[in-house]
Formats: C-alpha cells, sequence, structure tokens
C-alpha cells in the first residue's frame, strides 16, 4: 500500500484472470477460424479486412503480409468484383447466400468460388461487419463439365450408330444397282466409271462399319497374358498382310516381365494395328523393334508392363500427332483413321494407357501400358 491507498487483491486477481481467461478465448476462435475448412475473410462496418484465413489466402492467391484494418479493395486488388460484393454487402439487407463468382488465377485459367456472406453483429444486434464463406468449385465445375461432355458423346454415339444403319440400307441398294449395271454394260468407259462408283461404296461401307464398331461398347474377357507372346501372333499376321516387306525385327522380351490380365483377341488386334503402321510407315524396308517391359517401383513387385513398338520410319508430323488417336484422323490414302482410335478405346477398357513418341526424320514408338493383376482380378503374378 502507498499513501494510504487500499487495494483490493481480490480485484486485481479477477481482473487479471478475466484477462487471462479473454485471450485464451481470442487465441481458441483464432485457432478455429485457422483450421476451418473453406476460406473465411471477414471484414468491420468500414470495409476494413480483420481476418483472412490460411484456406482464403491459398485460394484468392494472396501474398505477403495482410495488415488487419486494411480497405477490402487493397487486400483484394486481384479480385475487385469480390471486394465490391463485399463492400456493398455492408449496406444489404439481404446477403448472398450460396452464390457462384469466376475470380482470376495467376495462370489465368479461370477459378469458381462458391461462397454465402454472413452479417456480424454487435451486443446490440446491429451489424458491425459482415463474414464471407466460401469454396473452390473449379474442380467441382470441372468435373460436371466431363459429365456433361460424356453425355453428349453418348448421345453422339447413339446418333452416329442409328445414322450408320440408316446410310447402309440405300449403300446396299446402289451397290446392287450398280453391279446389276455393269453386267447389261459392254462399252469399256463406262464400265471403268462404274468400277470407280463400286469401289467407293465399298469403301464408304468400311467407313460405316468401322463406325459402328467404334461405337460398340467392349466387354473384354480378361485372363492373364504374356505380352511376347501376343505380340509374336500379331507380328506374324502384320506380316502375312504384306509379304513382300523387307523388316528387320528386334525383341527385346524382359524375362522379369509378368503376364497381365487382357483379353487376347482385342490385344493381338491392338498390336497388329500398330505393327502394320510401323511397317506400311517405313514403306516396308527398316527395322522394327518389339519391346516388352516391367514397370516396378523401388522394393515392389512389378506394378504393371509397357510394350513398345518403334520403327525407324519418317515419323508423324507434329500436326497430325496431337491427333493421331481420334477417330478417322488418318494420313493414309486409303486408311479410315480407326485403327488408333480403336486401340486406345481397347487399352483404356483394360485400365491401361497408350501415347506415341515421333519425331519427324526419326522414327516414331508406341507404347503401351497396361497395369498388372490384383486381387480384384481373382489372379496373381504367379498363377
Amino acid at each position: 500500500m502507498t499513501d494510504g491507498a487500499i487495494v483490493d487483491e481480490g480485484s486485481v486477481c479477477e481482473s487479471a484472470s478475466a484477462g487471462r481467461s479473454s485471450s485464451r478465448e481470442a487465441a481458441f476462435y483464432k485457432s478455429v477460424v485457422q483450421g476451418m475448412r473453406c476460406g473465411i475473410v471477414t471484414v468491420d462496418g468500414n470495409g476494413c479486412i480483420l481476418t483472412v484465413n490460411g484456406l482464403a489466402r491459398e485460394i484468392l492467391e494472396l501474398d505477403g503480409p495482410i495488415e488487419e484494418g486494411s480497405p477490402v479493395e487493397d487486400v483484394l486488388s486481384r479480385h475487385p468484383r469480390l471486394a465490391t460484393v463485399l463492400r456493398d454487402s455492408l449496406e444489404m439487407s439481404h446477403l448472398p447466400n450460396r452464390a457462384e463468382m469466376e475470380i482470376r488465377s495467376k495462370e489465368d485459367d479461370g477459378r469458381t468460388i462458391g461462397f454465402t456472406i454472413s452479417p456480424i453483429r454487435d451486443d446490440g444486434g446491429s451489424v458491425d461487419g459482415v463474414a464471407l464463406f466460401f469454396k473452390d468449385l473449379t474442380i467441382v465445375e470441372r468435373q460436371e463439365e466431363q459429365d456433361r461432355l460424356r453425355d453428349r458423346l453418348a448421345a453422339l454415339g447413339q446418333m452416329a450408330a442409328s445414322l450408320a444403319h440408316e446410310i447402309r440400307n440405300p449403300l446396299a441398294s446402289i451397290d446392287v444397282t450398280a453391279t446389276l449395271l455393269n453386267r447389261k454394260i459392254d462399252d469399256v468407259e463406262q464400265q471403268r466409271l462404274l468400277d470407280k462408283i463400286l469401289d467407293e461404296i465399298g469403301r464408304l461401307n468400311r467407313i460405316v462399319a468401322h463406325g459402328l464398331e467404334f461405337a460398340r461398347p467392349l466387354v473384354p474377357e480378361r485372363s492373364l497374358r504374356s505380352m511376347g507372346e501376343l505380340l509374336d501372333v500379331a507380328l506374324e499376321e502384320a506380316c502375312a498382310r504384306t509379304p513382300d516387306q523387307q523388316i528387320r525385327v528386334s525383341k527385346i522380351y524382359h524375362p522379369d516381365a509378368p503376364p497381365v490380365p487382357a483379353d487376347r483377341t482385342l490385344m493381338i488386334q491392338v498390336f497388329v494395328n500398330l505393327i502394320a503402321n510401323a511397317i506400311d510407315a517405313m514403306g516396308g524396308q527398316g527395322e522394327l523393334v518389339l519391346e516388352v517391359v516391367p514397370v516396378s517401383r523401388p522394393e515392389r513387385e512389378p506394378s504393371a508392363v509397357d510394350v513398345l513398338i518403334r520403327d525407324n520410319g519418317p515419323g508423324i508430323p507434329d500436326e497430325v500427332r496431337q491427333k493421331v488417336f481420334y477417330p478417322f484422323v488418318t494420313t493414309k490414302k486409303d486408311g479410315s483413321g480407326i485403327g488408333l482410335a480403336m486401340a486406345r478405346k481397347v487399352i483404356e477398357c483394360h485400365h491401361g494407357v497408350i501415347d506415341v513418341e515421333s519425331c519427324e526424320g526419326e522414327g516414331t514408338c508406341f507404347r503401351v501400358r497396361l497395369p498388372g493383376a490384383t486381387e480384384e482380378d481373382g489372379t496373381s503374378w504367379s498363377a
């Protein structure tokens, strides 16, 4: 005690205890805000920033320190629309709820947020600020767009199948009529023209047939198969199509490459197409390399197998390589453009991937990666 002053030690202790409690409460609520699984930005009644949690910084790509009390327009300078919405919300009686907004990202690839704005009231019930709660919906939006695209492609496939059937009927009638007419004409020039018509009819029929085959769903009957054995069968069949070729074939089948679950018929179809394309690209003369390589992870059994089909032909032009797996894309005069598209469809229904590497003048390499057996397949590597 000094100068006769009386100090209530109990009051001092209560005051200190209240201070500590308030500090712990503030720290607790700060941790809650920082740990929430949505972005949070709070603004006071003057439009100045109070809180920006970590997820908000990440989604809005806010770099550097943010000073409490800074105008919302300064903190959200890269997102002026969002800053305007927050500022306007201070004067609105019905705040935005479950709204969406496009915001800019650093890569300018577009980003969508879904947000709700809630009022912050003082003890008297008056609005003392607003809180923005938001999430990044970009992945959801892209997934929904993929779903819509898949639905459109499914409808397009059904329409294409119907059109193909409708086209085949008149084509068959034209074919029969032209054949009968050809038998009755003796003029050589007229027969030549009719032969050309018949050839084009045949080509259209093949295109329609291949299109129907591509649109038809695949249900592979998978069992454990050696990729080396399937390559040998495919090589023999592909070479039989072009008996006059002079191709040097090198086989590199890694002994540790395990069998993989695959449909024998479908996989041979894929390999025949890739090998035949390589032989055709080399003009029947060159070197073809067939390789089977296990894909392993450190200290684990092989988890997949790579099949590589490499030629030393002229390569694929860049503009064609980018869309080589699209239907009806071909550089061959008589090609349908379905072969590689069908190959990708077969590989994908085996849960694999197919890729191509090519440089003009340096050849082409197609890589097929097929996953190994799992417990779900009911098979094992040792089967």
